[in-house]
């Protein structure tokens, strides 16, 4: 029996200066606190890597061998530039000043802690807003993960 594929959805995508500010949603208007979320963002990819490190130059027929060290993580977030949303004008601030900040990817925010989704601490590596004169102004956003994901 085949799996069925798992379409990758996420509620909402929030950015923070710190991991336990709490996340106001665009349409909360009654908050006090601006929006930490993302608006405009059509798509969020999430890249894990690995190093490695050559381990033997002895034996084996002459050939090398490596092991894995540690992992690296990229994000990359792109959709429409919409000014005045203070999430991206964050996200901004963060690279121009190179801070680390808080990726939140929320793919259920109705489930118990620790499945809503996952927090990235982050660091914004590009920022390029722009396209062609007569379109929308496009996004695209760069993070650096900078340590391992958290449930939330």
């Amino acid at each position: 029996m085949a799996g069925e594929p798992e379409v990758l959805y996420a509620q909402r995508i929030h950015f923070t200066t710190l991991s336990t500010t709490t996340l106001v949603n665009l349409e909360d208007g009654t908050v006090e606190a601006p929006a930490t979320e993302l608006d405009g963002i059509s798509e969020c990819t999430d890249s894990t890597a690995v190093d490695s490190v050559d381990t033997n130059y002895f034996g084996s027929g002459g050939y090398k061998r490596n092991a894995a060290t540690l992992r690296g993580l990229t994000l990359n977030v792109s959709g429409h530039r919409i000014a005045g949303n203070a999430a991206q004008d964050l996200m901004e601030t963060h690279m121009q000043n190179g801070l680390v900040g808080y990726l939140h990817i929320i793919k259920d925010a109705d489930a118990m802690a620790g499945q809503r989704g996952k927090r990235y601490a982050v660091k914004v590596m590009s920022f390029d807003g722009g396209g062609p004169s007569s379109d929308v102004n496009k996004l695209t956003v760069s993070l650096m993960g900078q340590g391992a994901p958290v449930a939330i």
